[in-house]
């Protein structure tokens, strides 16, 4: 089972609402926590809410195949992949072509997308964003969306009903805005976890947050229709059985921006 999570741009939740989930999921599954790009400081959430090491999928350093390895290699004992976009859900180091985007990860891996929107003083504009990132990639499966920063309930019914009327694209949940949730961002985009004081406490606030306002049961049912996927990536080597060798790496306040495939 596999879902990405994408936004429709920065800034609109993706890193709260992907941790929530990871943790909440995590109380019934063995969740393996991705992140899309080279980044470093949302998987530190990823890693300390589900108890597992997030890893990076990123299709400028990693050919499709690679991808697919990569993941595949890292689901091994895994109950689901939860994956997080980085950016808006086509963004890329190109304005044209998908390498480094969400989207290209989301066609190599075969895997469903939940849109996320900052619904903020939206209703029906929402659903033209819906449409538009839909028709922009037919390849790409929009299969739910989730409402971040709805003003209230009846706000969120009038925006989830224009969406799955015009746009035939389920809502599965929404959230209510709080600033006291948000994570504070710096010039690398957010805090590392390491730095941020209790930061298990606020996993645990955005968990329970999760599962008072968005359908997981929905969630885990949409990464179940994933299709199979299987690597076609051949060693270009043999392993050896040489005697082991022990390597110390230094991990602390300071040192700790590492990719988990090196």
């Amino acid at each position: 089972m596999r879902i990405i999570l994408a936004g429709t741009g920065s800034a609109v939740g993706k890193t709260t609402i992907s941790t929530g989930i990871m943790k909440a999921l995590s109380e019934k599954y063995n969740v393996q926590p991705f992140k899309v790009g080279p980044d470093y400081i949302d998987p530190s959430y990823h890693t300390l809410a589900t108890e597992n090491v997030s890893r990076n999928l990123d299709s400028f350093f990693m050919e499709s195949g690679q991808v697919r390895d990569s993941y595949l290699k890292a689901m091994v004992g895994k109950d689901i992949a939860v994956i997080e976009g980085v950016r808006g859900l086509y963004e890329g180091i190109d304005s044209v072509n998908d390498i480094g985007s969400t989207a290209s990860i989301a066609k190599s891996l075969k895997a469903p997308v939940i849109l996320i929107i900052n619904s903020r003083s939206l209703v029906k504009s929402a659903a033209a964003l819906v449409l538009g990132f839909k028709a922009l990639d037919p390849e790409i499966n929009i299969a739910g969306v989730i409402l971040n920063k709805v003003k209230n309930k009846a706000h969120y019914e009038k925006t989830k009903r224009s969406i799955e009327e015009i746009t035939k694209t389920e809502v599965i949940g929404g959230i209510v805005r709080d600033d006291a949730i948000s994570i504070e961002e710096r010039h690398l985009g957010l805090v590392p976890a390491r730095e941020k004081e209790n930061s298990l406490k606020y996993i645990d606030i955005w968990s329970e947050v999760i599962k008072n306002s968005i359908d997981l049961d929905r969630l885990v049912e949409i990464a179940g229709e994933a299709p199979k996927i299987t690597s076609d990536i051949v060693p270009i080597w043999n392993k050896l059985n040489k005697q082991k060798v022990k390597i110390g790496v230094a991990y602390d306040e300071v040192f700790n921006f590492y990719y988990k495939e090196n």
